[in-house]
């Protein structure tokens, strides 16, 4: 049986309570890992283990032992939450279930922290908060938590995992660019990208020519990975801003951007189309592999799936105003999603355009000599042409390395000219070979040492070409011939290992140098600046040595053949940049997909139309799963019937075996597949397409249906009312006066607004909690109920001291007085009489468009 790596490069994308489902995912993920990986991995608890048994025999079905592995991870908002806890575990050597005492673990942790307890993640009446939510708490539960998975690892690591985190950063973030005619201009770019990594990757000393490997695991400081996570969920409003440590600035973790200083205030990933697959599939391209491997992008998106589209709104009249702008509030939410898929249709297309062309050239030139001859002859005409691209290529990319913080793509001046191509040939340079027609991948210097002169982004070219040769031939090779195979990609790993860290090096030193092309002679001055680096570094050495060993291990032939087919393709691709890339399969994992264990029953036609509403998260905002207890199991629940259907089909699995697998999970859940069925039943009637308010309504009534439950959603309309003050102290004034439960307000006129809106007050929060206590408004005194009668009887005292008195002036003076007063009366009697009719037209309002508390749960 022959070992074969299935990679999964992870990228989960959601947020608020979609982070039970997704934990339902991450869960059933750590369980397959672990169950195809080593005997020394920890073991799955008592109620899965049927289950990891199901995934072992899967993975080693045929002549084949698969082994599902998790090396690189990204999450955004919920997504980060969750993608820190696997990465955890898995860099650690534990797992996401050290306690199985009350069922998976992760899911007790995620149906707690949704309670929403008042006094705990939502907090106390009176305490001072800038959002809903206490963020502080969350920072502590998350710490708490991640810890609690570190302390559970008992094995090392089988493998290096390197995780990303994104955020966006408030206030002013831009960098800046230059267009053709030289005039400079900022971009605002608030995207924050965070790394953590237990990966040893090799690094190199250049004033020893020497390489080492430092063990560090990034993701053992838990508090610094908690603070990345927080800031990576902080939903606007619900959670304040998190401030960017120092720790945290430092590079790493930090990867974007690279010239800001510490400080920032961070909010939610994914507020920006901000899922990193760039550095994603960066980190795959630079992993050694040694042995058969196959690589997929697991995309975990809570997304609809497929659907029908119209063009035309349901009304055939012209839309309303509150209809376009509610559109185009919501329209930035899908630039996400479609811009991710965009991004990952060009990233297929860069990764197969950078190899697969020139891997077919090589591999068929290895095959054929022919062919070879063809390709050798080419290379030396050509070589020539490819040392001058070289050249403008070489000082293009150091311009590049070294303006980091700014666009160089768009200036013009980044081009040299022939006069300036020239001029840098014209002396010699160990980061461009000679326009001599030789291909030798090496030569020997004064003292009889091998040197490498093609520059390093040709040395790792040609070792990631003989790479993936070596990888295809493994796969079909006859087992006999694979150890010796196995051999030489491990050689060409190492060889590509070391490449890497001389490019860092010189990434490095090129980052902190001074180069530009602005002044006269600049390109030359920029040659010479680099050839200084290459010196110091002792580069050509360095890969020289690289090379000897890899042509022993390999075949000089096959390192002379890959050099030629770097100088055939890239002789006319001066300035296109290094681009590291790696062939991939891409893997969706929605809520959307069939559930097979309800294919004999009704409901499985109305669980596929219910696409994304199959989950409590996708309703109200995605804060729907806060609703219930249940909710939440129900979430986490499917994230591990999801993913048994998808990773099932991924590793071949047929429909009985998902079917039965996905069985094995309602008995390790302790579920009954009619009660999954009737809950279908009652989401499809609870949360009709385009619910609305519907599911709200909903998520009440549950909430309501315990002391907790109303306790949690008093505590929430409370944080709601205080922290209105964030809108403006006056806005918040206004707010309290008139919405609080308990507020007393100072000034008559927030005196008034408050007795005005009081009876739709209290229509207000006895249809959101039951039996909400609210302080009665004080009523104005112009408002009384007996003032309009004492105007009456005044002003009729007044007429009848001017029809008594004998002196003229009395007479005309109680008489004038009389009239003001009945006229006042008049007027203020209209006002009270229009005043309460308008409280009780506005409470009619509220009560027909926010129905009754209903008396019972349904989803209990």
């Amino acid at each position: 049986m022959t070992d074969h790596e299935i990679r999964i490069a992870l990228v989960l994308n959601g947020g608020v309570s979609l982070a039970v489902w997704m934990g339902g995912v991450t869960h059933e993920l750590d369980l397959i890992r672990r169950a195809s990986g080593s005997s020394s991995a920890p073991g799955p608890q008592p109620y899965d283990e049927v289950l990891a048994e199901r995934w072992r025999e899967l993975c080693r079905r045929g002549e084949e032992n698969r082994r599902v592995v998790v090396d690189v991870i990204a999450g955004t908002s919920a997504g980060g939450l969750n993608g820190s806890l696997l990465a955890t575990a898995i860099s650690n050597g534990s797992t996401l279930d050290p306690d199985g005492e009350h069922g998976p673990w992760l899911r007790q942790k995620w149906v707690g922290l949704g309670s929403l307890e008042v006094g705990k993640l939502v907090p106390s009446t009176g305490q001072k908060s800038t959002s809903v939510l206490d963020g502080k708490y969350f920072l502590q539960e998350l710490d708490s938590l991640l810890k609690g998975v570190v302390d559970a690892g008992e094995t090392a690591a089988e493998e290096p995992v390197t995780l990303f985190v994104t955020a966006s950063g408030l206030g002013v973030q831009q960098f800046e660019a230059k267009d053709a005619a030289g005039q400079r201009f900022v971009v605002p770019d608030h995207r924050y990208l965070f790394a953590f990594t237990s990966e040893n990757a090799a690094t190199y000393d250049g004033s020893k020519r020497a390489f080492s490997v430092a063990d560090k695991n990034g993701l053992n400081d838990t508090k610094l990975l908690a603070r990345a996570a927080r800031a990576s969920a902080s939903f606007p409003a619900a959670f304040g801003p998190v401030l960017e440590t120092p720790n945290l600035a430092d590079s790493p973790p930090r990867v974007q951007p690279s010239n800001a200083g510490s400080g920032a205030w961070l909010v939610d990933g994914g507020v920006l189309d901000n899922a990193p697959f760039g550095p994603v599939l960066d980190v795959v391209a630079r992993r050694p592999v040694a042995g058969r491997a196959s690589r997929y992008v697991l995309y975990v998106v809570p997304s609809a799936g497929i659907g029908s589209a119209s063009t035309a709104l349901p009304e055939a009249k012209e839309p309303s105003w509150r209809v376009a702008a509610l559109s185009a509030v919501q329209f930035p939410r899908e630039v996400d999603f479609r811009s991710d898929v965009e991004q990952l249709e060009r990233l297929l297309l860069e990764a197969d355009a950078s190899w697969s062309d020139t891997q077919r050239l090589f591999d068929r030139c290895m095959k054929q000599s022919v062919e070879r001859d063809r390709l050798q002859a080419a290379a030396k005409a050509l070589q020539p042409t490819y040392s001058r691209g070289r050249a403008a290529g070489g000082v293009w990319e150091a311009v590049t390395v070294a303006s980091h913080d700014q666009s160089t793509v768009l200036d013009a001046a980044t081009a040299l000219s022939e006069e300036e191509v020239d001029e840098i040939l014209g002396t010699d340079h160990p980061w461009v070979p000679d326009p001599d027609g030789s291909t030798a991948p090496l030569r020997n210097d004064a003292e009889g040492n091998p040197s490498w002169l093609w520059g390093t982004g040709a040395a790792e070219r040609v070792v990631r070409l003989i790479l993936r040769s070596l990888r295809n031939q493994i796969s079909e090779a006859p087992r006999e011939q694979r150890a010796e195979l196995e051999r030489r990609l491990k050689a060409a790993s190492d060889a590509l290992l070391k490449t890497q860290a001389v490019r860092d090096a010189l990434t490095e030193q090129l980052t902190a140098a001074d180069l530009d092309l602005s002044p006269a002679g600049g390109a030359e001055a920029v040659a010479v600046g680099l050839n200084d680096i290459f010196t110091d570094l002792q580069i050509q050495r360095a890969l020289g040595d690289t090379f000897a060993d890899l042509i022993a291990a390999v075949g000089r032939d096959l390192v002379e053949t890959a050099l030629e087919v770097e100088i055939v393709s890239r002789c006319t691709s001066a300035r296109t940049p290094q681009q590291r890339s790696a062939p991939f399969q891409f893997l969706r994992l929605g809520p959307d997909i069939p559930l097979p264990l309800l294919d004999d029953q009704p409901e499985g036609s109305i669980a596929n139309n219910l696409k994304d509403r199959i989950l409590y998260g996708s309703q109200v905002g995605h804060f729907g799963a806060f609703g219930a207890a249940d909710w939440r199991r129900w979430d986490w629940l499917m994230g591990r019937l999801h993913c048994v259907a998808h990773l099932g089909a991924m590793l071949g699995a047929d429909e009985n075996w998902i079917r039965e697998t996905q069985r094995q999970v309602l008995k390790a859940e302790d579920w009954r597949v009619e009660a999954v069925a009737e809950r279908v039943q009652r989401l499809a009637q609870d949360f009709p397409m385009g619910a609305g308010l519907g599911a709200l309504t909903t998520m009440r009534n549950e909430l309501n249906q315990s002391d907790e439950g109303r306790a949690t959603t008093k505590g929430l309309a409370d944080r709601m009312v205080d922290v209105s003050s964030g809108l403006g102290p006056q806005v918040g004034d206004w707010v309290k006066a008139m919405a609080g439960r308990k507020d007393k307000p100072g000034s008559w006129l927030l005196q008034c607004a408050r007795w005005f809106t009081e009876p739709a007050r209290q229509s207000v929060w006895t249809r959101l909690v039951r039996g909400a206590k609210v302080t009665p408004a004080k009523r104005p005194l112009v408002f009384e109920q007996w003032l309009p009668v004492v105007g009456i009887v005044l002003g009729v005292a007044l007429l009848v001291v001017a029809g008594l008195v004998e002196q003229s002036a009395v007479r005309i003076i109680a008489a004038v007085l009389a009239g003001v007063v009945l006229a006042a009366t008049a007027v203020l009697g209209a006002v009270t009489w229009y005043v309460r009719r308008a409280r009780r037209r506005i409470q009619a309002w509220v009560e027909r468009r926010m129905p009754e508390i209903s008396p019972a749960s349904r989803n209990r």
